[in-house]
């Protein structure tokens, strides 16, 4: 899919939300095959499962795959659970897996299949080192409090379980309308325990594509602090056909000069910017492009 030029006043959400558009730049060579744009925040690690931060998940978000996604409208859609089914009383949720989603290294090969235990070693790993995040589902799933608080050492006793190989369970304390949106964030994403233990406190390091293993895609390629961070479409994924951009190249902004972005754009440099109100080229700018601007709140 081919877009035309736009410049977007907030177009690194289509990074954050993984929902990267083939859009070009005006002198692009492969313009349909390479995103490029810059990042503003070197992540302290790649560890999904663990951060808050969106540096980390900004990145994480394009590599990892969780039970559900949203789609570029925001709408909840189907990514590693192919459906699931919600109780009667609203406190059950049970997901199907997709069989044959893969593990795969940082060169792409392959490591093992997706399991239900995957999401369940995600959680305890998440808890037991204590995820920033795990305030989003603690006091929703049965036990996770309690077990958090040391009240219960028995990670069992937890509203998680793999009731076999290609099917999650999760048992709440009270119906959430919501829950299914909680699925989309990293503290509910898989890791394959095999590869967690190899790793030890290796895991996930800030600069080491490595260190991760990768369902989602892409793959990390490289990544050096305050200079630049490179995927690469993942070949071998699920929904590759879906997948329109091969290449991602993102180059560290400092934010202090706010032409670059503009100027990068028009010189073929990024395949969309941010343009800022306050720039003293935006009356240039928006002149030029004034039907591709997007603004966005």
């Amino acid at each position: 899919m081919k877009k035309s030029k736009i410049i977007a006043l907030a177009a690194v959400s289509l990074l954050a939300a993984g929902a990267l558009t083939a859009c070009s730049g005006s002198k692009t060579s492969s313009s349909n095959k390479t995103f490029s744009y810059v990042y503003e925040q070197d992540p302290d690690n790649l560890n999904y499962l663990t951060t808050g931060k969106a540096a980390t998940a900004n990145l994480t978000s394009n590599v990892i795959d969780g039970l559900l996604e949203n789609d570029r409208y925001g709408n909840l859609i189907p990514s590693v659970a192919k459906d699931y089914t919600v109780s009667k009383d609203g406190l059950t949720y049970t997901y199907t897996l997709r069989k044959g989603v893969k593990w795969y290294t940082s060169e792409g090969e392959e490591y093992a299949e997706v399991k239900a235990q995957d999401f369940v070693t995600g959680l305890k790993y998440a808890a037991d080192n204590k995820s920033d995040a795990i305030y989003l589902v603690q006091d929703s799933i049965k036990g996770l409090d309690a077990y958090m608080k040391g009240e219960n050492k028995d990670f069992s006793s937890v509203g998680i379980k793999a009731v076999d190989d290609y099917t999650v369970q999760y048992t709440l304390n009270r119906p959430e309308s919501f829950w299914n949106s909680k699925t989309t964030m990293g503290v509910l994403a898989p890791v394959n325990a095999e590869f967690l233990k190899s790793k030890g406190n290796k895991f996930a390091q800030a600069t080491d594509p490595s260190s991760l293993l990768y369902n989602g895609p892409y793959l990390l390629k490289s990544i050096t602090a305050k200079s630049s961070v490179e995927f690469a479409k993942n070949p071998n994924y699920w929904d590759k056909k879906n997948v329109h951009i091969d290449n991602i190249k993102l180059s560290y902004y400092d934010g202090q000069d706010q032409d670059k972005l503009a100027k990068g754009f028009s010189d073929g440099s990024f395949t969309n910017a941010k343009v800022f109100p306050t720039s003293p080229s935006y009356a240039s700018v928006s002149k030029k492009y004034k039907d591709n601007i997007v603004y966005t709140p």
